[in-house]
């Protein structure tokens, strides 16, 4: 423990997010006091370590979600996705989740009302327009986002290639802006505060944790494979050793 650590002891064990120093794939790590919490006792961690990333983005992602609202998930078959359709769910909206075929029954059963493969179908031409699109893997042209959009509808990006954030936040936000929708990139607000809400309720077995695979240290790139290729389900996990 460094100087100043008034929050831990030696032995505590605890999960966070380490975005900020970017030290995750390490047998030993440096993190800010900030951004840690005491791990809960009720989850392994393996199960822990899915939540802070992941809870803070579905968690915000979803915020406004309610009875008669629809809700988009584009990216819902992995770690973000598959809490914000539960979170989604949760608070009543009707959720309709968007990823590849090998996800399509994984999303089913976590809750989605209906659920897209992006190869054969355009989420971007629904029936009816959404009022909320949660997007994890934003590649499409901003007037396919907001087509999609009723009118009124919100529209959030997290993950995707620097140039679709940059059109997000440029063009999209003028576009939106003419034809009374709302089209932004999500700010993730970082810590514990964001991220303890999601596992009390995992915890109480009211949003269930899936890792899709666990990987060790040295299999790192083809973790890293798994994910940017599409085939993970849930959260991928490296684990720098056994669960005590």
């Amino acid at each position: 423990m460094g100087e100043g650590v008034t929050r831990f002891r030696i032995g505590d064990q605890v999960y966070g997010d380490n975005l900020r120093l970017m030290g995750g794939f390490a047998e030993y790590a440096v993190a800010p006091e900030s951004v840690l919490a005491l791990k809960p006792r009720e989850l392994t961690f393996a199960e822990a370590s899915t939540i802070p990333q992941s809870a803070a983005i579905a968690l915000q992602g979803t915020l406004g979600a309610a009875p008669g609202k629809r809700l988009c998930i584009n990216g819902a078959g992995g770690g973000s996705g598959s809490f914000a359709i539960q979170l989604a769910k949760r608070l009543g909206a009707h959720v309709t989740a968007v990823d590849n075929a090998t996800k399509l029954e994984f999303m089913r059963d976590i809750g989605a009302d209906a659920v897209i493969d992006y190869r054969h179908e355009d989420f971007s031409r629904p029936e009816r327009p959404y009022d909320m699109i949660l997007d994890l893997v934003a590649h499409r042209s901003v007037f396919a986002y907001r087509r999609a959009l009723a009118r009124g509808g919100r529209y959030r990006c997290v993950g995707g290639t620097v140039r679709a954030l940059l059109r997000v936040t440029t063009i999209g936000w003028a576009v939106a802006r003419l034809t009374s929708r709302r089209m932004g990139v999500l700010v993730v607000k970082e810590g514990p505060t964001h991220f303890e809400p999601l596992a009390a309720l995992c915890i109480k077995g009211e949003v269930r944790v899936h890792v899709g695979r666990t990987y060790g240290l040295e299999e790192v790139p083809a973790a890293l494979a798994d994910v940017g290729e599409g085939r993970a389900l849930g959260k991928v996990v490296i684990a720098i050793a056994p669960d005590p």
